[in-house]
C-alpha cells in the first residue's frame, strides 16, 4: 500500500475515534447539563484565556529557541525567527490529513529559507521528540509523587470498579462476548510470542535511537541552557492550563499541581487522537470532575477553552508565519537569486 494512502487511513481512523468520543461526551449531555454549559461558556473570565495564550506564545517561542540550538551543530546558525515561523507553520499541517505532517513540513520550510539540508534538520526533530518524552515520562512520575493518592483514589475507585462491573455485566448477560474476547487475548498474545524477535528488534532499534538523541544534547555547546529551555518550555504548558482554572470561580481553588494532573491527561489524549480531538476533551473532563471534584458543566467547558484556544492559536500563528516568512526573507531570496544569475 502507498505510504501516503496508509498514514492518510492511520490518520482519518484515529480522527474518527476522536469524533465518536465527541459525539458520546456530547450525545450524552442531558438538557439541564447542556443549558449549564451554555451559562459557563457565557460568563467566563475570558481575561485569563488570553493569559494562557500569552504563556503558549512564550511557550513556541523557547521551542523556536531551543530547535536553534539543535541546528547549531550542523555548522548551519539560523534566524531564531524563521524557526519560529516554521513551527507555527508545522503546528498548524499537524491538522492536516496526514499524521505528524507537520514535523516534516516544518523541516521544509526552515530548509527553503535557511538552506539546511532537510535530512539534517529531521534528525534534530527526532531528537526534539525524544527530549519531550523524557520529559512527559519525568513528570508523569512527578504527578504520581505530588498527588498519588489523588490519581490513585480515582483509579481504584472509579475506573477499576467501571471495568470490573462491565465485565460482571458481560459475564452475567452474555458469556459468549466474553468468551469471544478470551479468544481475541489468546490470539494476540500468541501472535507476539510468535514475532518476539520483531519485538525485541523493534524495541531495541527504538530504544538505540533514543539513547543517542539524549546523548546528542549532551554533545551541544550550552547542553544546560538546552535543558533550562525544556523545563520552561513544560512550565509554560502547565500555566497555559492553570491560568484557565481562574476562568470560573468554583476552579479558580485549584493549584499548579492540580494542573500538572490535566497537562498529563491532556498530553496524553493530544497522542491518542489528531491534535487531542475527542480525546483531550474526555480525559481532561474526567480529570477535573472525578478527581478534583469540580462540576461537569465547569469541567467541560475548561476543556473545551484550553483545546479550543491552542487550536485557535495554532492556526492564527501559522497562517500569520506563511504570510510573514517570504516578506522577511526577501532580501536574502533575492541576493541568492542574484548569486545564481551571475
Amino acid at each position: 500500500m502507498n505510504p501516503k494512502v496508509k498514514n492518510t487511513l492511520k490518520f482519518l481512523f484515529f480522527l474518527s475515534i476522536g469524533i465518536g468520543l465527541i459525539y458520546l461526551i456530547v450525545h450524552g449531555i442531558s438538557p439541564e447539563d447542556r443549558e449549564n454549559i451554555k451559562q459557563a461558556a457565557l460568563k467566563a473570565n475570558y481575561f485569563w484565556v488570553l493569559m494562557a495564550l500569552i504563556v503558549s506564545v512564550i511557550s513556541h517561542w523557547l521551542r523556536a529557541l531551543r530547535w536553534k540550538m539543535l541546528i547549531e551543530p550542523t555548522g548551519k546558525v539560523v534566524k531564531t525567527s524563521n524557526t519560529f515561523f516554521s513551527l507555527m507553520i508545522g503546528y498548524m499541517a499537524n491538522y492536516a490529513p496526514l499524521p505528524r505532517l507537520g514535523e516534516v513540513y516544518r523541516c521544509v520550510i526552515l530548509s527553503r529559507y535557511e538552506k539546511t539540508p532537510f535530512t539534517a534538520l529531521l534528525g534534530t526533530v527526532i531528537v526534539e521528540r525524544t527530549v519531550d518524552f523524557l520529559s512527559l515520562v519525568v513528570l508523569f512520575f512527578l504527578m504520581l509523587l505530588l498527588c498519588f493518592n489523588q490519581v490513585y483514589g480515582y483509579v481504584k475507585n472509579g475506573v477499576a470498579n467501571y471495568i470490573s462491573s462491565k465485565l460482571e455485566h458481560l459475564l452475567h448477560f452474555n458469556m459468549l462476548i466474553g468468551i469471544i474476547a478470551l479468544v481475541v487475548l489468546v490470539v494476540i498474545a500468541f501472535v507476539l510470542i510468535r514475532k518476539k524477535d520483531t519485538i525485541k528488534a523493534f524495541a531495541g532499534k527504538y530504544i538505540k535511537s533514543f539513547v543517542d538523541g539524549i546523548k546528542s544534547v549532551g554533545k551541544l555547546k550550552k547542553p544546560f541552557l538546552f535543558w533550562g529551555y525544556t523545563v520552561a518550555i513544560w512550565i509554560c504548558y502547565l500555566f497555559a492550563a492553570y491560568f484557565c482554572f481562574f476562568c470560573f470561580e468554583e476552579s479558580s481553588h485549584l493549584t499548579p499541581v492540580n494542573a500538572l494532573v490535566v497537562l498529563i491527561a491532556g498530553t496524553l489524549g493530544v497522542i491518542v487522537t489528531p491534535g487531542g480531538t475527542g480525546a483531550y476533551q474526555v480525559l481532561v473532563t474526567k480529570v477535573l470532575t472525578r478527581i478534583f471534584f469540580i462540576s461537569f458543566a465547569i469541567s467541560f467547558t475548561i476543556a473545551w477553552i484550553i483545546w479550543g484556544c491552542q487550536l485557535l492559536l495554532s492556526v492564527i500563528l501559522g497562517l500569520l508565519s506563511l504570510i510573514l516568512l517570504p516578506i522577511l526573507n526577501k532580501n536574502e531570496e533575492a541576493g541568492s537569486d542574484t548569486v545564481q544569475n551571475s
